[in-house]
């Protein structure tokens, strides 16, 4: 929450975020996958499910996955499964399929069914669960155009989130090159949800331009508008009036002057198509289907994991084919 008087220099900002942008390069890389769905009643497709609906499976289920994994439910009702770190993509792959199996089964027996879709295209977007965050973020988008709430409420996504593995400036290039090398091969016709998110503020949701990831990371976040400001636990006041954070830093707001938990929380609102959060997310591909996620996952470790797959691919733009 802000304070009321400077306590951040702009210095003091991209220090805090390049510290956190990469994590020293590791020799044995982990890979971790967030996968999201839509959710629909299996006898009115059209009726949206809520967490109320939601809360028996996740209650029981959440922590005590066979293998590990957790459960969120997003703002419009999708639920999603982010697996636990793992040392190769074949044990990530594993790992989320048996949980995805039993999260499957635990929600059938409720009458609720998985959809996986990029986007939603049949019902309205409705925001369901009643978040301080999520509040100021739909007041925020709104304020834009229509494809932001599309985004929150009906659009679901796989995302790949991948260790820095060797030089951190090549794995940085292959982590962007491949995810706009998944998108193109993965997601649906136009509207996807790489598509939405490409017509929405683009100060947070552009790729990062620079061959840095730590350093480049700490200047897009500075230059992005803030989305809201949170003041207290259960209150955040949406900012429309498109100040940046260092703006923010450098003339204050009647809210206050940002912290670094401010600014913690800043970044958390920022889309880039790969965000380093000392690891890499990709964060370009629809949901997918089981037949589908898999391949993606097993291309995006072939491109972006220290090797010579990575190596041809940034050489020659050679994509390697994946079972």
């Amino acid at each position: 929450m802000p304070s009321p008087t400077r306590c951040l220099t702009a210095g003091d900002a991209l220090s805090f975020v390049r510290d956190r942008a990469v994590h020293r390069p590791t020799s044995r890389p982990r890979i971790g996958l967030e996968l999201e769905w839509l959710t629909h009643h299996r006898h009115d497709r059209r009726r949206r499910v809520t967490p109320g609906d939601l809360a028996a499976v996740v209650d029981a289920l959440d922590g005590h996955l066979p293998c590990g994994g957790r459960l969120s439910i997003e703002p419009g009702g999708q639920i999603e499964l982010s697996s636990p770190p793992c040392a190769s993509a074949a044990a990530a792959i594993d790992a989320a399929r048996a949980d995805a199996a039993v999260l499957t089964a635990a929600l059938g027996r409720h009458d609720i069914g998985l959809e996986a879709a990029g986007v939603d295209r049949d019902r309205p977007p409705q925001r369901v669960v009643d978040a301080p965050r999520y509040r100021a973020m739909e007041a925020y988008f709104d304020a834009l155009g229509a494809e932001g709430r599309t985004m929150m409420c009906n659009s679901a996504a796989l995302q790949i989130n991948i260790d820095v593995d060797g030089d951190a400036r090549e794995a940085w290039r292959a982590a962007n090159a491949a995810a706009a090398v998944l998108a193109s091969t993965f997601n649906a016709a136009s509207p996807n949800r790489a598509d939405l998110w490409h017509r929405i503020d683009r100060t947070r949701t552009a790729p990062v331009d620079s061959d840095d990831p730590a350093t480049g990371w700490a200047e897009y976040a500075l230059r992005a508008r803030v989305m809201f400001v949170r003041v207290s636990p259960t209150a955040c006041v949406p900012v429309l009036d498109g100040t940046t954070f260092v703006e923010w830093i450098e003339r204050g707001h009647e809210l206050g002057w940002p912290t670094e938990d401010d600014l913690a929380e800043h970044l958390t609102t920022l889309f880039p198509p790969v965000r380093p959060r000392g690891w890499f997310e990709i964060r370009t591909v629809d949901a997918l289907p089981d037949a589908c996620w898999p391949r993606a996952v097993e291309l995006a470790a072939a491109l972006v994991l220290d090797g010579p797959q990575r190596r041809a691919f940034l050489d020659s733009g050679e994509v390697p084919t994946c079972n």
